[in-house]
């Protein structure tokens, strides 16, 4: 996923100069991932990034149900948990590029 949110989001990468900072592209890195582990290409790839996304989306509005009750470990709970809408957003706009 680190490929695919901005910083603003959350700890993302999307949008830097991959090639600038040395940095391997995702398809890079994946492909790096399968060789190291011995396994083929990842088919539906984009699935599992949309799950991921979705999966944060919810962690980060639990978060934020914790910070509304003051029961969150952070206080930086309370940003984390607007974040969590952005998120889903995104998810949801590549899930709905993948059903074309």
């Amino acid at each position: 996923m680190t490929w695919r949110v901005t910083p603003e989001l959350f700890r993302g990468l999307a949008g830097v100069d991959f090639a600038n900072l040395g940095i391997p592209t995702e398809e890079e890195y994946v492909a790096a991932y399968c060789h190291h582990t011995g396994c083929g290409p990842i088919p539906d790839w984009d699935f599992y990034i949309v799950y991921s996304l979705f999966r944060l989306a919810a962690i980060m509005q639990g978060i934020a149900k914790r910070a509304i009750e003051g029961t969150a470990a952070s206080g930086e709970a309370g940003e984390l948990g607007r974040l969590a809408r952005s998120d889903w957003r995104q998810a949801w706009a590549l899930a709905r590029s993948l059903g074309a």
